[in-house]
């Protein structure tokens, strides 16, 4: 059982994973975390040096909008690391919740090339294989609230509508941010608070299909009509709640201004001809 910091009901922590892993919840805002289960590496080794390297480094790779993504080395020794902040995050608590989490999950997986952390907030993966640019499904984890709302059916129904217009809305999100929240009341005048979002090298196909991948595991947890939940990929998350959890607007990536067009002068019409003289009038 989970009880986050500040909230006095009663959470069940879930995990699906493809990985042998260690789960934990180490402080309040860690959810959990998975060692990989392959290859390893050695104190002082290529890879060692290569990661100390791109960890030191990531945090300075900000797209502006708190996603960080570097790789180092080659071959077998090669490091690809990405970290993701909710897109909501002010950028100092931003960095510091990435800095916090390579110091943790160093020291959870001490010799790993493959781990993952998520907190409340942000996330941190590194690994000798891409971690960019397509969904990762393993590794899932879910934290529910296991309180049922008092109407199941239309929350799940309010809910899934809700859900379905916020996927839409990160898909459509650009190269920078892929990210969207909203709310909704129940005929029973609960609000329903809603958050989705994915790493944005993801195209907008592939950040719907990993929050559909979300909202699958979520029905398969049995977790319908909780009146909370998350749902954490390694490449996108699923959350809601009926307490706002988020800083409530959703931010938007504007479109580039249209290039600007010189104006073509207007044409204009001919003079017209020289009124004839009067008579006896000479003309020099």
């Amino acid at each position: 059982m989970f009880i986050p910091a500040g909230k006095h009901l009663l959470w069940i922590f879930l995990t699906f994973t493809h990985l042998i892993n260690t789960v934990t919840v180490a402080q309040p805002d860690f959810r959990y975390y998975v060692c990989g289960d392959g290859d390893n590496y050695t104190r002082n080794s290529t890879y060692q040096r290569n990661l100390d390297t791109t960890l030191s480094e990531l945090p300075l790779t900000n797209s502006g909008l708190g996603f960080f993504n570097l790789s180092s080395g080659q071959g077998n020794n090669r490091v690809n690391s990405a970290a993701l902040c909710q897109g909501d995050m002010e950028p100092d608590l931003c960095l510091a919740c990435i800095n916090d989490s390579i110091i943790k999950l160093r020291e959870v997986c001490p010799n790993q090339k493959e781990a993952v952390g998520y907190y409340g907030r942000c996330l941190l993966k590194y690994s000798d294989a891409a971690v960019t640019g397509n969904i990762q499904t393993n590794d899932s984890g879910i934290v529910i609230n296991v309180q049922s709302a008092s109407n199941v059916d239309q929350f799940i129904e309010d809910l899934d509508s809700l859900m379905d217009k916020l996927k839409a809305d990160a898909a459509a999100g650009g190269s920078l941010l892929k990210f969207a929240t909203g709310n909704t009341t129940t005929s029973d005048f609960m609000t329903i608070y809603g958050l989705v979002q994915c790493t944005p090298d993801l195209s907008g196909t592939q950040c719907s299909d990993c929050l559909e991948f979300a909202h699958d595991e979520y029905v398969a947890s049995g977790s319908g009509g909780k009146i909370g939940g998350t749902i954490f990929l390694p490449t996108c998350r699923y959350s809601y709640d009926i307490q706002r959890f988020f800083n409530g607007s959703t931010l938007v990536i504007p479109a580039p201004p249209p290039p600007i067009l010189q104006a073509t002068p207007p044409v204009l019409p001919p003079p017209p001809p020289p009124a004839p003289a009067p008579a006896g009038t000479k003309i020099y």
